[in-house]
């Protein structure tokens, strides 16, 4: 029989839970609440009381860094006692925090109309944020540019143009696009676009100077693109690209060379039918928009895939985790953004920029800690909401638990 050590830790604090949606914000109760926390050999509880309905994640601080890595959640619980049970080896040996918070989402702001200017765009289709430099790349696909922009919405910059790439070189630039889709920037401070019919993912350098195709390489006679959408930098700086019309969505070195494939065409829970956007999360987890099936499938790093999230999506196109670990889908067919958790229950969903002024075919999204970018493409603009977040946490220490 394996002994153990049993570790209790009650801690008190003041926790009020609600997710609160932009029109009618819900009021969080505060009441004092124990924590206990149990550590046997296989596997270790938290039990908890909340005295509201909310959300809840159990995060664990990563020793020497300011980073967090999430262990649980977050996950909307009911109001009453709670009790989690986690593997203890995921547990053992680390501290972190049980937290459950509130969200506020208003709107605050629109960007751009319809047109040919600096802040003006035609069915723009993706967007990336450069986190190092706080701005906002946009695909403007009608205009057959992508457009940057400071994180308020002030013009810095724009590049491509119509063109066809392998065309003519005496009539056409080689940085030319024609209906870029998406643009992701990171990787080294590069930014890379999906030029979809020029049928390439492009490269720009760290000084914005176009530098080539990542992928298909010119001289590359087997590796095709036919036309490439949704486009995203992970952690360690590889490039995830859909390849929509082969059903299929890439993962690329930061050289451009192909590690491997998600998807093909069918019915299956591995297959996809005219996917649209992809989305990597710090974990490594893969979010593929797989329109034609009306869901967001999900896979882990090495592409196993996971589970599938249906919940009132029609015509799923853009997609993006927040930094809390929550899924935003933008809808073009509902013409919604919805709200899920990473279990694919679905919390909220937003129809309206503001009162009676509706979203139309919106596109893709960029959510943050405080602001959320929602790319309206029907409507020619950006639709920013401000998200406020209220949390109540409080401490946990399985440091010096000895198992034996």
């Amino acid at each position: 029989m394996v002994g153990f050590q049993l570790l209790v830790i009650i801690l008190a604090f003041s926790i009020g839970c609600d997710f609160c949606r932009a029109e009618e914000a819900l009021e969080s109760i505060d009441c004092p609440i124990p924590l206990i926390l149990t550590v046997a050999s296989d596997s270790s509880g938290f039990q908890f009381f909340l005295s509201n309905s909310g959300l809840v994640s159990i995060i664990s601080l990563v020793k020497g860094k300011k980073a967090h890595e999430r262990l649980w959640g977050p996950k909307w619980l009911e109001a009453g006692t709670q009790s989690v049970i986690l593997p203890t080896n995921i547990v053992s040996g680390k501290t972190g925090t049980l937290e459950c918070f509130t969200l506020n989402i208003e709107p605050s702001a629109t960007i751009g109309r319809a047109g040919k200017g600096e802040r003006q765009f035609i069915r723009p289709m993706g967007m990336g944020w450069d986190p190092t430099h706080k701005e906002l790349y946009v695909c403007d696909t009608g205009n057959d540019r992508v457009v940057r922009l400071s994180a308020d919405g002030r013009f810095i910059s724009q590049y491509g143009g119509f063109g066809v790439a392998f065309g003519d070189s005496m009539e056409e630039r080689e940085d030319s696009l024609n209906e870029p889709w998406d643009v992701a920037p990171g990787g080294f401070s590069n930014m890379y676009v999906a030029d979809l019919n020029n049928n390439r993912i492009c490269e720009f350098d760290a000084y914005k100077s176009f530098r080539g195709n990542l992928f298909p390489k010119k001289d590359d006679r087997q590796n095709r693109l036919d036309q490439p959408k949704g486009i995203v930098v992970d952690n360690e700086n590889n490039v995830w690209a859909v390849d929509s019309r082969s059903d299929r969505v890439l993962k690329l070195s930061p050289s451009g060379v192909k590690l491997f494939e998600l998807g093909g065409f069918g019915w299956s829970k591995w297959q996809f039918k005219d996917p649209s956007q992809v989305a990597v999360d710090p974990d490594g987890k893969i979010y593929v928009c797989d329109r034609g099936h009306r869901r967001i499938q999900v896979f882990d790093r090495f592409g196993s895939h996971l589970f599938e999230i249906k919940d009132n999506l029609n015509s799923p196109v853009g997609i993006s985790v927040d930094p809390d670990g929550l899924i935003w889908v933008s809808d073009d067919r509902t013409n919604e953004v919805s709200i899920f958790t990473p279990d694919g229950k679905r919390l909220d969903f937003f129809p309206k920029a503001s009162k009676g002024d509706r979203l139309r075919a919106p596109s893709d999204l960029v959510s943050l800690e405080n602001f959320v970018f929602i790319l309206d493409s029907g409507n020619h603009r950006i639709v920013v909401f401000k998200r406020s977040k209220k949390a109540f946490s409080s401490s946990w220490n399985a440091r010096d638990v000895v198992l034996k």
